[in-house]
């Protein structure tokens, strides 16, 4: 080898060994080049490109486009699309008019919309087709709330323009399905956006809020806004600001700011003012306190109108704090009012909180100065306070501001005058004013009787009538002279109680007084004689009439608190007492104080009239018009007393409907007034309560009463054990029945006798009763006898009812029909028809006349017997004879024909109910189903179901229903008893615990597992909405899902045998796995209570000792 060569050699083995590690990199970037270089050699081959040539679209005419936004301006859609139409085959429409178009479509045209719109984008498409004019087209729809049009839109972009669907597309879809308020199908397409790997923007999720705000769907919008922050995007104050606004609207503010709170939702000063702006609304100054404290940790500043709301909620509740609030609020600069001081004074008046009062005063003395305004303001403050004296210092004050009070204040300042003794100044007072009205005469009468200056009081009224004020204003003004001239020194300061027409005079009122009255006063008007006379109540000592006469003497009570209109000539008295008392309440609603002040001030007048009014128009039947009399006194603040309560509760026992019951007794509950604090309120509300079995509002106001101090007479004492009776309470009936008798001595009547009887007797202690009765000294009576028989007839003793029945005529006791039937029944119940027989032919001797109760207890006896024909021959000779009867009878005989299997008898009963227009009920549809169940003509039954409710005109029950239910499974069609189960809750009805049972343990022994798994999902609320066998679909009543009787149902189902059953069998079928223990769990994780039975059910011959059979009995 040469040296040339072996140093070549040397040198590719020296090249060999440096690049060996590195062969594969340069093999790879070997081969990129040469990839690279074959792809490209088409580029290099065809040389320098030559260039593009641009081609413009047609536009649109200016002509034509300034018609268009002159059109869309005007809002002349037709017209915009007749110009558009004439244009838009030859150009595109701009991007700027795009929106007006579509809009133009969905006010004159929606239905060609579609077709119109994609054709233009179609000839048009390298211009139109794109995401921002598909956009933009179907923002316009969802704005317009046209869903059935977004939703074709959405179809066509994908179907026939092949665009893809872009976020903004989505957001825009999102919304518009939130704006028509449906949170499913925004769920639904959050999930199409998802698939497709989309993700919401910021500007979608304030678009899904927006329309859920719209629609007032608050729990969405809050499930929006939390996953809004999850998602890392900020929530705007607005929106937050917005959503507490609409929970406001919905009574929900409170509820929703904790759940914020829960959230860490960041909440801005306008959130903040909202809900203290609510907190005022609802006189909550505890939540104002939590929110402000919440408010300074996280350093949000309050604006104006939180400083507002701030102090407005905390004078209201007299807190101190308000003082360093206002202070802090002139602080920061925020501009203070006078219109927010003059309504800081006002709740101040309402608190009487007079620091906070005066403090505002002193701030607005070293601002611009106070004003009359101001001024009213501070002195209501004075008068709730009491302090009249104070109030009356302030017009010195006023006159030294060089103001003039004005003719509302000039009245209240002689009203204040006359409170604190200073009858001179009302005298000054009245020498301002040219023109005097009825509160102002009033007012100086009454500093005429504490001065005991009858003259001066006949100088007013002289004065009264040379200003020719009314003839009803008169009148009302001459009673305050009978009042001053009647009662000793001080006394006339009590409220005016004699009506405007209770036409007293007092005995000493002398002639020459008389004559100077106008003439009007002297007689009494013709359509008032005694046929048409108004009775006076007097307070606690019975009722006086009016004299026919003006000048017949009777002395004016002032304890008179009211009137009660008889109703002999009802409807021409209402009308003169109605027209006459309505213009003095103007009169009143008038004499408010300057500025909105002193509305307690009303209250001077008293209420005998609108009480007047009340009676009457309850009297007459007229509850509408009772309740525009009750708004017109709450309007002018005068409070409802004692009677006015009680007038509209016993309007009650004429009232038909749930309506009337409501008004009542909210009118009740804001009236404040204590029940406990008068014993014939007392027992009215008693009596309102059960008889309406307002069973909670019972037991409040009965635990109230245990704490007072009222002793109750004896009818009283009826009423309470009548009330604990109804409560279930056997134990307290006995206590105060004990306490009547053996702590106060106190003989019951018997009434209340027959309360306690009847309280034993309702609570099963009927031996209790007997024994009661036996030693009582009371005579028996028909009433009492008819308690006991009650009591027997409940408990089976049929014997001792006979022997009772034996016992009272033999002790010469007159019975009653209404007794008489008692026995009746006792015996019927039982079918001893002889018995029945010798009570109805003891009637007869006793003058007691069967009626139609009588008869139809006699039909229940032969039924219950099973001599139905007799029984029909009853029930015909009632239709013969004319007497009265209604579907009871039919049912009795039915559910005869049912027990006794008379087939026959069932459709001549149903052609005679036909016959004698008698409207079946759901009683009469629930024995039909189960005679046609008994008999498996299932078909008919279904029949029945279909027609009967529509010739009755009533609503199958749950109870029906279940019964149908129960038909189909004993008749093997397990399919049909699914169906009426979807049918059942289709119709609003919800299965009881006894017809789940029965349908889960029916698909169980029918082999049905599947579906009996399902209807468990279902009644358990497992798994939402679950597909059931058959083509039968369950969906999940959301708004029952834990409270109510549907908490009842699933827990009476689990502690059933049928859900032990139902895994046995899964079990026992071999699907474990597959089915027992996942039902098992889904049960433990929906928290329904899991006993030990139902483990072992599962999982077999596990022993209950492992570990996690104890784990999981602990958690139960």
């Amino acid at each position: 080898m040469t040296p040339f060569a072996w140093t070549a050699s040397q040198t590719l083995e020296a090249v060999y060994n440096s690049l060996a590690p590195l062969w594969v990199e340069l093999s790879f970037l070997f081969f990129f080049s040469m990839g690279f270089f074959y792809l490209r050699a088409e580029n290099f081959r065809k040389g320098k490109k030559a260039p593009k040539v641009k081609h413009f679209e047609p536009q649109f005419r200016a002509s034509v486009r300034k018609t268009l936004e002159a059109e869309a301006a005007a809002g002349n859609a037709q017209k915009l699309l007749e110009a558009w139409r004439a244009e838009q085959a030859k150009a595109p429409t701009p991007k700027d008019l795009l929106k007006p178009v579509v809009q133009s479509f969905i006010d004159a045209e929606p239905e060609a919309l579609i077709d119109e719109i994609i054709n233009h984008l179609t000839n048009h498409k390298d211009t139109l087709v794109n995401s921002w004019s598909a956009t933009v087209i179907l923002d316009t729809v969802a704005r317009s709330g046209n869903v059935a049009v977004m939703m074709e839109l959405w179809d066509v972009y994908q179907k026939r323009l092949c665009l893809t669907r872009s976020c903004s597309m989505y957001e825009v879809v999102l919304g518009g399905f939130a704006s028509a308020g449906h949170p499913e199908k925004v769920s639904e397409f959050e999930a199409l956006m998802k698939k497709d790997r989309l993700k919401l923007s910021p500007r979608g999720h304030s678009l899904i809020i927006k329309g859920f705000l719209k629609n007032g769907l608050v729990d969405e919008v809050l499930r929006r806004i939390v996953a809004m922050t999850k998602s890392g995007h900020v929530v705007p104050a607005f929106a937050v600001a917005q959503f507490l606004r609409v929970a406001s609207e919905h009574g929900r503010a409170a509820a929703m700011y904790e759940k914020l709170l829960e959230h860490d939702i960041t909440l801005g000063t306008e959130a903040v003012t909202v809900i203290l702006e609510e907190c005022v609304k609802t006189h909550d100054a505890k939540l104002a306190r939590q929110i402000e404290k919440n408010a300074r940790n996280a350093k949000v500043p309050f604006n104006m109108h939180g400083y507002d709301a701030l102090l407005k909620a905390y004078a209201e509740d007299c807190d101190v704090h308000a003082l360093d609030v206002f202070k802090e609020m002139q602080a920061e600069g925020h501009t203070i009012s006078e219109g927010l001081c003059v309504g800081l004074l006002a709740r101040c008046a309402d608190g009487k909180f007079l620091s906070f009062a005066e403090e505002i005063v002193r701030f607005v003395r070293a601002g611009a100065g106070m004003s009359i305004a101001v001024y009213s303001g501070l002195m209501k403050v004075y008068a709730y306070s009491g302090m009249y004296g104070k109030a009356c210092d302030l017009y010195d004050q006023i006159r030294a501001d060089g103001l003039e009070p004005d003719t509302m204040m000039y009245g209240c300042l002689m009203k204040f005058s006359v409170e604190c003794g200073r009858t001179a100044l009302s005298q000054e007072l009245s020498e301002k004013l040219s023109v005097l009205d009825i509160q102002n005469y009033m007012s100086l009468i009454k500093a005429a009787g504490r001065d005991r200056d009858v003259d001066r009081a006949f100088s007013i009224i002289q004065r009264l009538r040379e200003n020719n004020v009314s003839q009803d204003a008169t009148r009302l003004t001459w009673y305050r002279i009978v009042d001053t001239s009647e009662s000793p020194f001080g006394s006339s300061v009590q409220k005016v109680k004699t009506s405007i027409f209770k036409c007293e005079q007092p005995e000493h009122v002398s002639e020459k007084r008389l004559e100077q009255l106008p003439k009007d006063l002297q007689k009494v008007p013709q359509s008032w004689t005694k046929e048409r006379k108004l009775e006076a109540r007097a307070g606690a000592g019975g009722a006086g009439q009016p004299k026919s006469g003006f000048h017949a003497p009777l002395r004016a009570r002032p304890e008179v608190d009211t009137l009660r209109v008889s109703m002999d000539n009802a409807p021409s008295i209402l009308a003169d007492f109605a027209r006459n008392a309505k213009h003095v309440l103007r009169k009143e609603a008038k004499s408010a104080m300057p500025h909105g002040t002193f509305p307690r001030e009303a209250n001077r007048l008293g209420t005998p009239v609108p009480v007047g009014i009340l009676n009457a128009a309850v009297n007459s039947g007229n509850f509408e018009d009772a309740w525009d009399t009750i708004a017109k006194m709450e309007q002018m603040n005068v409070k409802p007393d004692h009677y006015t309560v009680s007038i509209m509760l016993k309007a009650l026992k004429r009232a038909k409907g749930a309506k009337d019951v409501n008004r009542c007794l909210s009118f009740l509950d804001r009236s404040s007034i204590d029940p406990c604090s008068d014993e014939i309120l007392m027992n009215t509300v008693l009596e309102t309560y059960i008889r309406h079995k307002e069973h909670r509002r019972l037991e409040s106001l009965l635990n109230k009463f245990e704490q007072s101090s009222l002793r109750p007479s004896v009818p009283t004492y009826g009423s309470i054990i009548k009330a604990y009776a109804n409560l279930k309470r056997p134990d307290k009936c006995w206590h105060f029945w004990n306490e009547m008798q053996g702590q106060r001595g106190l003989e019951p009547n018997d009434i209340v006798f027959g309360c306690m009887l009847d309280a034993l007797v309702c609570n099963g202690q009927v031996d209790e009763a007997v024994k009661l009765f036996e030693s009582s000294n009371l005579k028996p009576n028909a009433v009492l006898c008819s308690i006991l028989v009650k009591g027997f007839t409940t408990t089976g003793q049929t014997q001792k009812a006979m022997s009772l029945w034996h016992e009272m005529r033999q002790k010469g006791v007159k019975m009653n029909t209404a007794a008489c039937n008692a026995f009746v029944d006792a015996q019927a119940r039982v079918g001893n028809m002889d018995e029945v027989l010798l009570i109805v032919e003891a009637m007869a001797e006793d003058g007691c006349k069967p009626d139609g109760i009588t008869h139809s207890t006699i039909v229940k006896g032969y039924a219950v017997k099973g001599d139905l024909d007799k029984a029909m021959e009853v029930l015909r000779s009632m239709q013969e004879s004319g007497v009265y009867h209604d579907a009871i009878v039919y049912n009795t005989i039915l559910d005869g024909c049912t027990k006794h299997k008379r087939a026959d008898l069932v459709d001549p009963i149903l052609e005679s109910m036909e016959a004698h227009k008698i409207a079946p009920t759901n009683f009469t549809l629930g024995i039909l189903v189960k005679f046609y169940s008994r008999q498996k003509q299932l078909d008919k039954a279904f029949s029945c179901m279909s027609t009967l409710p529509k010739r009755g005109n009533f609503v199958p029950n749950c109870q029906v229903w279940s019964c149908l239910m129960g038909a189909c499974l004993m008749n093997g069609s397990p399919s049909k008893a699914l169906q009426v189960f979807t049918n059942m809750r289709a119709a609003g009805q919800s299965a009881d615990t006894r017809a789940c049972t029965s349908l889960v343990s029916g698909l169980v022994r029918m082999g049905q597992l599947r579906n009996a798994v399902q209807v468990v999902d279902e009644v358990f609320g497992l798994n939402g909405t679950t597909r059931m066998g058959h083509g039968v679909t369950i969906e999940q009543d959301a708004g029952s899902a834990d409270g109510g009787s549907a908490g009842w149902l699933r827990e009476g189902l689990a502690r059933s045998d049928c859900l032990e059953s139902l895994l046995a069998a899964l079990v026992h079928k071999g699907l474990r796995e597959e089915m027992a223990a996942p039902l098992l769990e889904r049960l433990r994780a929906a928290q329904v209570p899991i006993s030990g039975r139902l483990m072992v059910a599962t999982l077999g011959d596990a022993s209950p000792d492992r570990p996690e059979h104890r784990r999981s009995k602990h958690e139960r």
